[in-house]
Formats: structure tokens, sequence, C-alpha cells
């Protein structure tokens, strides 16, 4: 097999512009695509320097119909102080737990996708 890398996740979205405002304006991911296409727009963000990216679909598409609810992980450095920035720009956060892989959290973005935000411990083997 020649797969390297995973290039994008697929998130169900009513709004693509209400959803990309969340993820650029909350999150602080970079705004990767934004261009009309053969199906409609096509919006992708994704964090910093980060080599996957979210494409936000307000459409069906490739199967996927917006009854379909998704979870992803984020990594970051210092979950605490993602959890006070969050809650500072009125992002609803769980409280972060310690688990053997780390601390994490949880949040959800305003379609009802879940997140969780975790800084990994030394615990497996994480794919970098």
């Amino acid at each position: 097999m020649n797969i390297d890398r995973i290039q994008f996740l697929t998130v169900p979205v009513s709004d693509q512009v209400k959803a990309r405002d969340f993820y650029v304006g909350k999150l602080g991911f970079d705004l990767l695509v934004d261009v009309s296409g053969p199906h409609g727009p096509f919006v992708m963000v994704g964090p910093k320097g980060a080599e996957t990216g979210i494409v936000l679909v307000d459409h069906a598409v490739g199967g996927l119909d917006h009854d379909t609810r998704v979870h992803f992980q984020l990594s970051t450095s210092d979950v605490d102080a993602d959890i006070t920035e969050l809650r500072a720009q009125g992002v609803e956060v769980e409280d972060a737990e310690e688990m053997p892989w780390g601390r994490v959290t949880s949040l959800k973005d305003p379609d009802g996708n879940a997140m969780g935000l975790l800084e990994p411990s030394g615990y497996g083997n994480w794919p970098r």
C-alpha cells in the first residue's frame, strides 16, 4: 500500500459560514480552502501546521448525510490553557480529566459534532 496519511475528514454542518467561523474564530484553525466547486462550496480548515484538514459540508456527499455526527480528537500542548481560552470565547467545554493517555476534555461545534482535546501523556504510540 502507498497510503501515507489522512488528507482530510468530512464533517457535516448545517451552515458552512457559521461552522467556518467557529473553527477559525474560536478554535484558531487556519482557513485552508474556501472555493466554489461543482457540488457547491468547498471549505477546509485545519490547525496551524496540520497535515490533515477538516472539510465542512452543508450538503450530502460521499454517503454522509446530516443525521451523521462525527467525533475527532485534537492534540494540544496545554489543555487547561485551551479550556480557559475557549470558555472566554463562550464555548461550552467540559472540565479536563486525567486519563492514562493524558489530560482530556470534550466540546461540540455548533452542529453537535463532538471533539476531544487531548494533552497526551507518554502512553501508547501516537501518530505524528
